[in-house]
């Protein structure tokens, strides 16, 4: 998409900045960023931010095929993480926040065999037999046994494009926004979506 972008808009300059939600949110607010591409279990409440739901996404469990976490084929209740110790990422991420949750509202807190770490360390941790994690389905590669979470565990993300509603976009934001929209908008995209994914723009609507 940002190739196709860059070759429609040569003149634009884009900067991009990947960190967790949480931290991509309070930059937003700070006028460091435009736009800001945020994740979590529902869209966010501020009051300051304008948000388009872009993605629903699954949260799997990943473990060195090694060390598995369930049987093949079995899906996972947040209940039989009790047991399970998790690599976590630190503070600021989205799936930190979604998987401590999931787990107090479960009845128990969840261990850690290590944390504080960003999304490579962390599947590095992983792959080494640390721990298990929770993460986004798209990350779940094949070096990794991927365990799936019952329907009912509602563990899944919402991928959100955000930006300050008392700000008047450029037109360069303006294009960059009509882009991404779009490119989920696309019936051909949506289509191709991997796994676990699913687009939350209506194909049928204006990017």
């Amino acid at each position: 998409m940002l190739a196709a972008f860059r070759r429609r808009y040569p003149g634009i300059q884009l900067e991009l900045h990947e960190s967790g939600s949480g931290d991509l949110r309070q930059r937003l607010a700070e006028g460091a960023l435009d736009l800001a591409l945020l994740a979590g279990a529902r869209t966010p409440g501020d009051s300051e931010l304008s948000a388009t739901p872009l993605l629903l996404e699954e949260l799997v469990v990943i473990s060195s095929p090694a060390v598995p976490v369930a049987a093949d084929g079995a899906r996972l209740a947040v209940r039989d993480l009790a047991e399970v110790p998790l690599v976590m990422f630190r503070r600021g991420y989205d799936v930190r926040e979604a998987t401590v949750n999931a787990c107090r509202t479960a009845g128990f807190e969840p261990s850690f065999a290590i944390e504080g770490g960003e999304m490579d360390a962390v599947l590095e941790l992983v792959r080494a037999g640390v721990g298990a994690a929770v993460v986004p389905s798209t990350v779940a590669g094949e070096r990794f046994r991927m365990t799936r979470f019952t329907p009912e565990a509602g563990m899944t993300r919402i991928v959100q494009l955000a930006a300050r509603r008392d700000v008047d976009p450029t037109r360069a934001v303006r294009a960059l926004r009509s882009a991404l929209v779009g490119f989920v908008a696309d019936p051909a995209h949506r289509a191709s979506l991997p796994p676990g994914i699913e687009s939350l723009v209506d194909g049928r609507a204006p990017a």
